[in-house]
């Protein structure tokens, strides 16, 4: 079943603020430099967008994955 991710797409914009990582409820993010997602945290528990609501620069967009 496939689920959302997010990923660092954009990553000149990102200011290192560390929202996303303090905004996801499941600790999925655990590094802003480079930036790591532990894709077996994230997402399988249901459609969250929690981080890329609180990236306020447009840096985090969601993925699409497996």
């Amino acid at each position: 079943m496939p689920f959302n991710y997010p990923q660092l797409k954009n990553p000149q914009r990102c200011s290192k603020c560390a929202s996303c990582m303090n905004s996801c409820p499941l600790h999925a993010i655990t590094r802003i430099e480079p930036f790591e997602v532990d894709v077996s945290k994230c997402a399988k528990k249901g459609e969250c967008f929690t981080c890329a609501m609180a990236c306020k620069t447009g840096a985090l967009v969601l993925m699409s994955g497996n």
